[in-house]
């Protein structure tokens, strides 16, 4: 990066309520073993191995997680740097706060922006077009996201629409984004597929420390104060006590609404590498390998009669007879059955158990 220092940001403060009964707000997603390579988290902070020194790359998660994501990352991490926010008050408070906590302890440098629950391979060309990114946004103060190029017509995630061809170092694209666009439906994405040039969107994002506070500043300006006070406090007084004073006055917003549907200068970066953002538990249809008949089976098992099933479980056989297209999750204290059609919704359970009053179980 001819010299610039980076520091990451990793959003670890989500639970991962589509993978419930494994993910569970104390031992959430990031910190699951799905891909038999260790759990998310560690994936993602060793992906980052030889970009950043321990003390630049930064946690942000909830108090409630934060020593069980402290024990998962010991060594790599800075102590200081896994951060617990008392609420949880999405995307773009946490950005914010990444930011100066950044400004304060290396000053106006690239940040890069990272969930904590990616899949992403292999490392090699995932750092180098890092490295071009936070040439570019040293350079020229851009916001900066990564794209994926679609590989099917998906209405899950959000698109971003590509423009000019601005530039990119070692074989990476820059484009001017020209617009953001809400996850459309399936007529609308078959098109965009067709079309070419636009981009899902990956939330990971570069930029400098200075270029996105200005850009919170002037699109979330309640946001902005509550960060400058976090910022003014912090000279006095340890992190958790001005946290537990402050953050929950922050507004509650993503940063792709707040800014970055907003920002003038925002550029998209072609990400040429195997991504997968590991959404829900078709995803372990992708990190495993399937039978004969389509099964993908993670535990011991025993299947008559059965195709295209999804089957997890660590401690107990699971028994299928004459069922196709169904998911299966031994939780150990909970079972999961649904439709692989019907992943996205597992969510809904934890909603209702919570409503119930049955924390134990979510």
């Amino acid at each position: 990066m001819r010299g610039h220092r980076l520091i990451a940001i990793i959003m670890a403060g989500g639970v991962g309520e589509r993978f419930w009964p494994l993910s569970r707000r104390r031992h959430p997603k990031q910190l699951l073993d799905l891909t038999g390579k260790g759990s998310m988290i560690n994936l993602t902070v060793d992906r980052l191995s030889g970009l950043c020194a321990p003390e630049e790359t930064f946690i942000i998660t909830n108090v409630e997680q934060r020593d069980a994501i402290l024990a998962e990352v010991e060594g790599r991490v800075s102590p200081e740097n896994v951060i617990g926010e008392p609420l949880g008050r999405n995307t773009a408070p946490c950005i914010g706060l990444g930011a100066i906590l950044t400004r304060r302890a290396h000053g106006n440098v690239p940040m890069i922006v990272l969930p904590a629950d990616h899949l992403i391979e292999p490392a090699e060309d995932f750092q180098r077009l890092v490295r071009a990114g936070a040439e570019f946004v040293s350079q020229h103060g851009s916001l900066l996201t990564f794209g994926v190029e679609p590989t099917r017509p998906e209405t899950g995630y959000g698109y971003i629409r590509a423009a000019d061809r601005l530039g990119g170092d070692d074989g990476a694209d820059i484009y001017r984004a020209a617009a953001f666009l809400e996850k459309p439906s399936a007529e609308k994405a078959r098109e965009f597929l067709a079309a070419g040039g636009y981009y899902w969107n990956s939330g990971m994002f570069m930029w400098t420390a200075e270029s996105i506070l200005a850009e919170i500043s002037a699109h979330l300006p309640d946001l902005s104060a509550i960060l400058q006070r976090i910022e003014r406090e912090l000279g006095t007084s340890p992190l958790p006590e001005v946290l537990n004073s402050l953050y929950g006055q922050a507004p509650s917003v993503s940063i792709d609404y707040g800014v970055m549907e907003k920002a003038s200068d925002v550029v998209v970066l072609r990400a040429g590498f195997r991504w997968n953002d590991v959404g829900s538990w078709e995803f372990i249809r992708d990190a495993h390998e399937s039978d004969s008949r389509d099964n993908v089976c993670v535990g011991d098992h025993v299947l008559i009669d059965a195709s295209s099933n999804t089957i997890v479980s660590k401690d107990r056989v699971v028994g299928i007879v004459g069922l196709d297209n169904v998911v299966v999750v031994d939780g150990g204290d909970t079972i999961l059955v649904c439709r692989r059609d019907r992943v996205q919704d597992v969510k809904q359970i934890v909603g209702i158990l919570r409503d119930n009053g049955r924390d134990d179980l979510v």
